[in-house]
């Protein structure tokens, strides 16, 4: 009997039911799994373009700790994909896409792992995250760990002992029962060397500036001036932490690595820009400063306006000379 054609997807079309809102607003930084800090917090708002109450999709949700979270890579910036990738902790070493998580990928998806730190309404509020600000969200689903566990069945045999009457019957060889059991150890996960995250010989030491400190002290949930109100962090001591996490594991591509070694570091922490660098012999990152991200943009805008003026000024003498 031949066999029936399967009918073939070409392609499949998602809406999002979602965009998470986080801090990071650009790659730098940004954490590469969600196990690198417990405090990079965000959320995610159900549209109410998928359910007209949304809240009702979220019934429930808080009696589980964890969620899985299937989203979009859509920052990647080019259309193509490599069948070989050099992943950070290789160095420049490739192996196959598919022994990697690029986001770099035929189906540009991706899948983490979040806490949930509340629901409320049509929102799920998130610790743990690994997300970019405005990430389109597919799909969201419970974390249970005897589903997603990896887990063996062992057929055991356990025979029956034969007791003579001066056996106790309380004797364990009594006790034993004449049917296979079924048990479910963890089975044996193997990863490759080079997969550990957060290995000793990986990360760094992250050293502050006095300056550093007390400006980092200056960031709070309720501060007066909203340029330095905390949005997602809870205090300056979790924001000291969160900073720490990150450039720990050194989030510098390794472009970056092995052609900026000299150059500053800049990131995004919640609403702090921080300015580091890196000394690659000692395998030590020290902060530098920390100021109001609004603060640095609006210097960096004034830079560019003094640049794009400058430039002018020499067009128009250039045409002047000519005229």
């Amino acid at each position: 009997m031949a066999e029936e054609e399967v009918e073939k997807v070409e392609s499949v079309l998602f809406k999002p039911i979602g965009y998470a809102s986080t801090w990071f607003k650009f790659k730098n930084a940004t954490p590469r799994q969600p196990s690198v800090s417990s405090l990079t917090r965000g959320f995610i708002k159900i549209s109410t373009e998928i359910f007209s109450q949304p809240h009702h999709s979220l019934k429930n949700l808080n009696e589980f700790s964890h969620v899985w979270i299937l989203f979009l890579f859509h920052k990647n910036g080019r259309a193509f994909t490599k069948t070989m990738v050099a992943p950070p902790r290789l160095g420049g070493a490739r192996v196959g896409l598919f022994s990697t998580r690029s986001p770099h990928r035929p189906n540009p998806i991706g899948l983490t792992l979040a806490k949930i730190e509340k629901v409320e309404g049509d929102t799920v509020h998130l610790c743990g995250l690994d997300l970019l600000d405005g990430t389109p969200i597919l799909d969201i689903k419970p974390y249970i760990p005897s589903y997603d566990y990896p887990q063996e069945s062992e057929q055991t045999d356990l025979t029956t002992t034969e007791s003579d009457d001066s056996t106790s019957a309380t004797d364990d060889s009594v006790n034993t029962t004449n049917n296979s059991t079924c048990v479910g150890p963890p089975t044996s996960v193997s990863n490759p060397d080079w997969i550990t995250l957060g290995g000793q010989e990986k990360t760094l030491d992250v050293a502050f500036t006095q300056d550093a400190l007390s400006q980092i002290r200056k960031f709070s949930p309720d501060a007066e001036d909203p340029a330095y109100r905390l949005c997602f962090l809870k205090s300056p001591e979790e924001a000291q932490t969160a900073i720490e996490d990150i450039l720990r594991e050194d989030p510098r591509s390794i472009y970056r690595k092995m052609k900026g070694q000299d150059l500053l570091y800049f990131c995004v922490v919640d609403c702090m820009h921080v300015t580091t660098w890196f000394d690659e012999c000692i395998k030590k990152c020290e902060v530098l400063r920390v100021m109001p991200y609004t603060t640095r943009k609006a210097m960096n805008e004034a830079n560019k306006k003094q640049q794009w003026d400058n430039n002018l000024s020499k067009i128009e003498d250039k045409m002047s000379e000519v005229m």
